[in-house]
């Protein structure tokens, strides 16, 4: 596993489900109107990805990097994602980088001669986690109700400045998110949360997240069940091959289910076209899961 990736993962998903929300929670002057397509083609036609990109409401662009490692030659290539957007679409680019809490005082800055770029660094150190956590406890103690705002901090608490390891920051993390009332909020929580925990915890933190974790939706749909049967499959036919399809077809009939106890009915011609998604697909359904009000919205990932 790229354990560098996982906070990476962890605020991109963030940003994912509450938009708007994660601006604010930056401070960031923008109103954002639709997500932009991250997908850049240069004249080469090579194909690169920005982290996320937004449509602001000035006609221009608002894109975001997360970088959990600080890296010199990075600046070069926000330079050239920014500078390959404005020859496509001729639209202003602002570029944010949210930096985590190990990582300051970075190059925002490049004199490239007749271009002079530079971007808008975001460090987490500078937030208290502590006090943060003790706001957050208060109110969900208090069972009141929690802002976008909240959920967000609560979520990015391990990765914010304080006087713990981070790794006791995620137990205590999800021992309060295991608190809150409203079920959307705390399953959205604990799932960001759960990336976290492969980085920075212990097994202790680990047992407890799992009796946790358990209970909730997003636990009951990542359970071993389906996925263990299919290995077994895989592995009475003694073939490599034969384990990979049997774990797919585990995920894959976990998802149907999932599909099914939330929408009533998955119709046969959505269940073919499921099954014969590739395993990436699947897992991005499975989590997304929570954020699908429509059984018709699937067919976007077909």
């Amino acid at each position: 596993m790229d354990y560098n990736k996982i906070e990476d993962t962890v605020l991109k998903k963030a940003m994912d489900i509450f938009q708007q929300s994660a601006v604010d929670f930056f401070r960031i002057d923008a109103k954002i109107i639709a997500p932009a397509e991250t997908e850049i083609k240069n004249i080469e036609i090579k194909t690169n990805y920005t982290d996320y990109l937004f449509h602001t409401d000035d006609g221009n662009y608002l894109h975001f990097e997360f970088q959990t490692t600080d890296k010199k030659d990075d600046i070069k290539r926000f330079l050239y994602y920014d500078a390959s957007l404005f020859y496509k679409e001729k639209r202003k680019v602002r570029t944010i980088v949210i930096y985590s809490s190990d990582i300051e005082n970075v190059v925002s800055f490049i004199d490239a001669g007749t271009i002079k770029y530079n971007i808008e660094p975001y460090y987490m150190k500078k937030i208290d986690g502590d006090e943060k956590l003790e706001y957050l406890k208060e109110k969900i103690e208090k069972n009141e109700n929690l802002t976008r705002e909240d959920i967000l901090t609560l979520t990015f608490l391990p990765l914010m400045n304080s006087e713990e390891g981070r790794s006791q920051r995620t137990l205590r993390s999800i021992e309060l998110a295991d608190k809150i009332k409203d079920s959307e909020d705390k399953t959205q929580s604990l799932t960001l949360l759960y990336a976290l925990l492969e980085k920075f915890g212990d097994d202790l933190s680990k047992k407890r997240f799992k009796e946790v974790f358990s209970v909730t939706e997003i636990g009951k749909m990542i359970r071993e069940e389906g996925i263990r049967e299919g290995i077994r499959e895989g592995i009475r036919e003694g073939k490599e091959e034969g384990v990979k399809e049997g774990l797919k077809k585990g995920k894959v009939d976990t998802l149907i289910k999932l599909l099914t106890k939330k929408f009533g009915k998955v119709s046969k011609d959505y269940e073919s076209e499921i099954r014969n998604l590739s395993e990436d697909s699947i897992d991005i359904i499975t989590i997304d899961i929570f954020e699908i009000n429509d059984i018709k919205e699937i067919e976007k990932y077909f």
